[in-house]
């Protein structure tokens, strides 16, 4: 049972690192997202609101793209090894 224990505490750390590169790599994007439009001459002189707009779509468009659910990874990979190392060392 102290496989399950140690199940426990690796999903409270994988999750930790899920939120907080989640937190990052939306952070990067909107970073991004604000550089592209400011070093547009074209965009000089527009409402702050355009601007605004112009982010959340950028943000939109990444919650629903590759990126966000390669995340996904961070659970899936030290699953597999989780229970291959199972396997491996009590039945193999």
């Amino acid at each position: 049972m102290g496989w399950l224990r140690l199940a426990f505490f690796m999903y409270v750390a994988l999750t930790i690192i899920y939120f907080v590169t989640s937190i990052y790599s939306r952070s990067v994007r909107r970073e991004k997202l604000e550089k592209e439009w400011d070093t547009d001459p074209s965009k000089e002189g527009v409402p702050e609101a355009e601007r605004t707009a112009f982010i959340d779509a950028g943000i939109a468009q990444y919650d629903k793209g590759l990126k966000k659910r390669l995340l996904w990874l961070i659970y899936i990979l030290p699953t597999i090894g989780f229970l291959a190392t199972i396997y491996f060392v009590n039945w193999a």
